[in-house]
């Protein structure tokens, strides 16, 4: 009997559908919308490698659901057993779960801490219980995998009213992409002798951008914080910065917190600095045709990305391999040239040949280099099928 699963990635502008087969983890059919633009680019795949790709009028989370589902035949349709959600911000939640109501409202309570993320993971949610009345709905959260922090990672140094009563401290975001290629970079060290500890930093470089320190396969340090506002630059968020710079602008520009808030999340990063766009792609293009702005909004982009994989290594003691993946850490070979400028010093030498020339999975590390450097085409939608099929299987046993 064919049990498929239907898992919904929702970003803030976009939304990745995938239908997996949870007994041997085939996909049966993939989906995505992104509306970041000024038209909806539409695509759609069965299983039978038949793709198809159009621009749409439509835009929104719940017309891209009600698309997909359209477009999915009714045999595969009436296979689905239940539905996983990307969750970016689960607060307190350490495990994937069912979605009940009082689920339901405790992920709502999280809106304020990523505006960008849970509201529209909410709209598709609504969307897919409307369309498969009835059905599991799972919530697997993108803070699950940095549940294994250090205290000292991630408690941030204030007074312990906020830390131990308000519930402040460091969450880390992007798990389910941090969690798959861990697994997949321990799998392609599997060559060095097992007694040796394994310490891999992973940059997920998308339009939000993220770093982790994973050794032996727990994530013991990430750049992201409280909110995924923090850390890394992004596409239209700052990341971290001074905090009286918040307090300056309101006191002395008569900024609101909404203004603030719209200005760190959505103005901020590559669009705030280069002044053209929050998408690499633009950025690098403007760089190259001369733009002096964008020129400086990938030389900050780069820095810091260094400099976060510096402090990583140094967290663990020393780094066996560096990882990039996501959108523009798995196609951008400028950046990944630009980031690794100077990581000798870690015994991170680049293959300027295979960093052009390369496709996901491989290492793009010089044969003299002491650690590995490898491109992976993150798979959030496998560790999301295998976190939906533990709840169901945990259901089953009650």
């Amino acid at each position: 009997m064919t049990m498929n699963i239907l898992l919904l990635n929702a970003g803030s502008s976009s939304l990745k559908v995938t239908v997996m087969n949870a007994a041997d983890g085939k996909v049966i059919a993939r989906g995505s919308a992104d509306w970041a633009g000024q038209v909806t680019r539409y695509q759609y795949s069965n299983s039978d490698g038949r793709s198809r790709t159009e621009e749409v009028s439509w835009s929104g989370h719940a017309k891209a659901v009600q698309r997909f589902m359209d477009d999915l035949p009714t045999t595969q349709r009436s296979a689905l057993i239940a539905v996983g959600h990307r969750i970016v911000h689960g607060g307190q939640f350490t495990t994937s779960v069912r979605i009940t109501p009082q689920v339901r409202e405790r992920i709502m309570a999280l809106t304020d801490l990523a505006p960008l993320h849970n509201p529209p993971s909410m709209a598709t949610l609504a969307a897919a219980e409307a369309a498969l009345p009835g059905m599991s709905h799972v919530a697997v959260f993108d803070t699950a995998f940095h549940a294994t922090l250090y205290p000292e990672s991630y408690t941030y140094p204030l007074p312990q009213k906020w830390t131990r009563e308000w519930g402040i401290r460091r969450y880390g975001f992007h798990g389910l992409s941090h969690a798959y290629c861990a697994q997949r970079a321990a799998e392609m060290l599997a060559t060095r002798p097992s007694d040796l500890p394994s310490r891999v930093v992973i940059c997920h470089l998308g339009h939000g951008c993220s770093a982790s320190a994973v050794k032996d396969g727990k994530c013991v340090d990430t750049t992201m914080g409280f909110t995924p506002l923090d850390g890394l630059m992004m596409g239209t968020r700052c990341g971290s910065i001074d905090p009286s710079i918040v307090l300056h602008v309101q006191q002395h520009n008569g900024l609101t917190v909404e203004q603030v808030d719209t200005a760190l999340n959505r103005e901020s990063g590559l669009l705030g600095v280069s002044g053209i766009s929050g998408d690499m792609r633009q950025v690098l293009a403007a760089a190259k045709a001369g733009n002096e702005f964008a020129r400086l909004a990938i030389g900050i982009y780069s820095h810091r990305v260094r400099q976060a994989i510096g402090s990583l290594a140094v967290t663990m003691g020393g780094i066996d391999a560096l990882v990039f993946t996501a959108g523009v850490g798995e196609h951008a070979a400028e950046i990944r040239a630009s980031v690794c400028e100077g990581l000798d010093c870690l015994g991170l030498e680049l293959d300027g040949h295979a960093n052009v020339e390369c496709q996901p999975d491989t290492d793009i590390a010089a044969t003299s280099s002491r650690g590995r450097i490898f491109v992976i085409a993150t798979q959030e939608h496998v560790t999301m099928v295998r976190e939906v099929t533990k709840v169901l299987e945990e259901k089953t046993k009650d």
